[in-house]
């Protein structure tokens, strides 16, 4: 009997360690790999996890991720895709990205707030951002194909080319993951008298790309 308490408490003892070392080492580890897959092109990040205990995060569960950057740059992904680019941002109930002063693409975005307050909830996706035509012509160059591709085809049709005059973009919208890809269920605003769907999806997807 005593020998079986024994066994029994060393192994107690055991799963309390290993739960402190992973509390201890799997957010920092999984907090650097975003900030650094974040800042890639430059900028300034700072990641934080929470999930008790922390070795759910290696099964995809998580509680909250905390993203606050600056100076960041991303590519635009065309919409309607195959890949799962929400799925790292999806593995958290909740989700608080802000980040200042990033490009996107063509976009100079000023602040961008991606968020959810529960796993059951879509994200809300609000962006305060403006485009050249300077800017929008050298972009389609490039091969973006899709609603995107489209979108940017007709702003730059609609504008002087070569203008440096700034078109203000702003745009509230919300975007359901399903199984890791963005569905978008509704979207304010528009860019320049056009549909903004387009680009807030593309957004989206590349900040949940970063992760």
């Amino acid at each position: 009997m005593r020998r079986a308490l024994l066994i029994a408490a060393s192994v107690m003892a055991a799963l309390v360690a290993l739960l402190v070392v992973s509390q201890l080492l799997v957010p920092p580890y999984l907090e650097h790999r975003a900030e650094k897959r974040l800042t890639k092109h430059g900028g300034h990040a700072t990641v934080s996890i929470d999930a008790l205990p922390a070795f759910r995060l290696l099964f995809d569960d998580g509680d909250k991720i905390k993203v606050r950057g600056d100076g960041l740059h991303v590519e635009l992904l065309s919409p309607g895709g195959d890949n799962q680019v929400f799925n790292e941002l999806d593995r958290f109930d909740q989700a608080d990205v802000r980040l200042t002063r990033m490009s996107a693409g063509p976009f100079a975005v000023r602040r961008v707030v991606l968020s959810r307050a529960d796993a059951s909830r879509p994200y809300s996706l609000v962006v305060d951002a403006s485009v050249t035509a300077r800017a929008l012509s050298s972009y389609a160059g490039g091969q973006l194909g899709g609603s995107l591709g489209a979108l940017i085809a007709r702003l730059v049709s609609g504008f002087v080319p070569f203008s440096s005059e700034p078109i203000p973009v702003e745009v509230g919208a919300a975007i359901r993951s399903q199984h890791g890809r963005p569905q978008l269920q509704a979207v304010n605003g528009t860019i320049a008298g056009l549909p903004a769907g387009p680009f807030a999806a593309a957004l989206a997807s590349a900040i949940a790309d970063r992760f």
